[in-house]
């Protein structure tokens, strides 16, 4: 039997739950794209600094493994020719009528320069460990306030995600449930990196405090890069205005069932 007229044209429309959700869809994909506008650049410009408190670390570390590294060789080189020059000048000291006791004295002079010279190795040394000890505990206050900063920006951000996640469900869109909920998921990993920066103390291994600095360099870039993902997938959804049918999906398919 026909339906009429009137029976064909409520088949062509959502039901009123399903046209409401997509509507809401659509204010909360139209806010996230606004939000996001607003606050990319100040994100990507925190991104840039914690990168750039990463390298200053590597930096410093390199300084300090030179150091190392000189203070080594000077050490060793010094200890070697001091003892071997006065251990020879003795044992030859018979044959060469004494001649060898001088060059064994001068070797010991030589040596006692040499010890001068290492001690002023180890000073720069200590000066140096210090430097760093400060650089990575600045480093740590920097990436933690910076790491805030970056948490503001994301905040409402994240609250229209939850959102868009659930609705999402709600009208069975996989695709765009599934991107809002990894980039959530990235958002909550940053947030714990974090956690572990906050708890990084004067005295912490540079290793770790590197580590963890570079986890939060890497997990914010993500961040920035799901969010930005998200926008264009919810472009099309926000342009899709209410006159322009979707593709139908299994919900859509099952209410609008005769």
């Amino acid at each position: 039997m026909d339906p009429g007229p009137r029976g064909r044209r409520g088949s062509m429309e959502d039901p009123p739950d399903l046209s409401e959700l997509k509507s809401k869809l659509r204010q909360l994909g139209s806010s996230f794209i606004n939000e996001f506008d607003i606050k990319e650049s100040e994100m990507r410009r925190i991104v840039d600094e914690i990168k750039e408190t990463e390298e200053d670390l590597k930096v410093e570390q390199k300084k300090l493994d030179k150091i190392k590294r000189k203070g080594a060789a000077l050490t060793g080189l010094g200890a070697v020719s001091g003892v071997a020059a006065i251990v020879g000048g003795v044992i030859a000291a018979p044959f060469t009528g004494g001649l060898s006791l001088a060059l064994a004295a001068g070797a010991v002079c030589n040596a006692a320069v040499a010890g001068t010279a290492i001690g002023k190795g180890a000073e720069t040394l200590i000066d140096a460990k210090n430097e760093k000890l400060a650089k990575e505990q600045h480093c740590v206050n920097m990436t933690e306030l910076r790491g805030e900063i970056f948490q503001l920006c994301v905040k409402r951000l994240k609250k229209i995600l939850e959102e868009i996640q659930t609705t999402c469900q709600r009208l069975e869109q996989r695709s765009t449930e599934r991107k809002a909920k990894n980039t959530l998921r990235d958002m909550e990993k940053f947030e714990e990196i974090l956690r572990r920066v906050s708890a990084l103390k004067e005295g912490s291994e540079g290793a770790v405090i590197r580590e963890t600095i570079r986890e939060s360099a890497y997990q914010s870039q993500r961040v920035v890069y799901q969010l930005d993902w998200m926008k264009k997938e919810l472009s099309d959804t926000v342009q899709l205005g209410p006159e322009q049918p979707e593709q139908s999906t299994s919900l859509r398919a099952s209410l609008c069932a005769d």
